[in-house]
């Protein structure tokens, strides 16, 4: 969730050790990440504390880590069934993935130098 000069949107689960480790990974490199949760482990509960929190960098921190989220008033989490249905419709059925800028996606979990260069464009 940095502010860098590139943006990945990650669909991820945050019952997911590779979804953590890859958020870890992330949080290091000058990227900004949109954190799109799907609900492959029955995480949907985790997952809309998270959208309706009034701190979302935060409670992503916080899903991760397996802690009690704290969240505001009842918000809309459409935006949830939204995200689901994209990574259906693409045949996201696990998590991670990762999609960059220009729509080229990454299945599953990869090392920092991978994604250092994958970021950059230059790996595939």
């Amino acid at each position: 969730m940095g502010r860098g000069a590139r943006t990945l949107t990650v669909f991820s689960d945050f019952r997911c050790g590779y979804c953590k480790r890859l958020h870890e990974t992330l949080e290091t490199l000058n990227v900004k990440v949109v954190e799109r949760p799907i609900s492959v482990l029955g995480t949907r509960p985790i997952s809309e504390a998270v959208i309706c929190s009034p701190d979302k960098r935060r409670a992503v921190n916080q899903a991760y880590d397996g802690g009690s989220i704290t969240t505001g008033s009842d918000c809309d989490t459409s935006g949830l069934d939204a995200n689901e249905a994209f990574a259906r419709k693409h045949g996201f059925n696990g998590t991670p993935v990762i999609v960059r800028e220009d729509g080229a996606v990454v299945h599953g979990f990869r090392p920092r130098e991978f994604l250092e260069s994958w970021i950059q464009g230059s790996a595939s």
